[in-house]
């Protein structure tokens, strides 16, 4: 699955990125009632957004590779694979509780109508995702597309820890995203709104990226990826 050389990595990317411009990933933001510990935290909704925004380029190059992915539940796991953590460090368990919180109706009760959208698979998709994102690859039942989308970005996010190793990097896609990581981590942190609102300071850094979804903007975000694929 990480098959694929840097450069053929890169040239795919582009066409990647352009993802349906007229839906607002703001669809996808985490409710703050969501989290058990803290949403404003590393592992909150800054996160989530950076997790939301790589997944799905990641999810995206899959399927121009011809590999079936749903990227609903790649979405949706992005930004809720954390919520249900009791803190920032060594919690082990918080992939298995979010599994559980999402299989007994936690996701579903919270969000409504947006949850009825989703079948019965998807959801179990859902919480699998979120249930094995913790464990080493070795030690997962099965690893489906959608886990590897999972894993990659939150390997990827890991830019805003100091702990990414490219070596444990599935993708080819993902090897070839390291330096715009960790320019949208960065820039993100760096937006004025940062403490208030991360998820709003990371829309507006990707947005610049030409790597956010905006209603307004019915034009492909291709074109704005060239600068950052060095």
């Amino acid at each position: 699955m990480a098959g694929g050389t840097k450069r053929s990595a890169e040239q795919d990317f582009s066409a990647a990125s352009s993802l349906p411009s007229m839906l607002s990933w703001d669809l996808w933001r985490p409710a703050e009632t969501c989290y058990l510990h803290d949403a404003g935290g590393i592992h909150g909704t800054g996160h989530a957004g950076r997790m939301l925004v790589w997944s799905s380029v990641i999810g995206g190059w899959m399927r121009q590779q011809g590999i079936a992915v749903d990227l609903d539940v790649v979405r949706w796991s992005a930004v809720l694979h954390d919520v249900r953590r009791l803190h920032d460090g060594h919690d082990p368990l918080h992939g298995a509780r979010c599994g559980a919180w999402i299989s007994e109706g936690g996701f579903a009760a919270r969000y409504g109508l947006r949850a009825n959208v989703l079948n019965a698979r998807q959801l179990e998709q859902i919480a699998y995702c979120c249930t094995w994102h913790v464990p080493p690859d070795q030690a997962v039942p099965a690893m489906t597309p959608e886990l590897i989308c999972l894993k990659d970005a939150d390997a990827l996010d890991r830019v805003r820890l100091g702990g990414l190793d490219r070596r444990f990097l599935r993708t080819g896609i993902a090897a070839a995203l390291v330096h715009q990581a960790q320019f949208l981590c960065d820039t993100s942190e760096l937006q004025a709104g940062f403490r208030d609102d991360q998820w709003d300071a990371v829309r507006l850094a990707a947005q610049r990226m030409g790597v956010w979804s905006r209603p307004d903007d019915v034009r492909p975000s291709a074109g704005r990826w060239h600068f950052f694929a060095t």
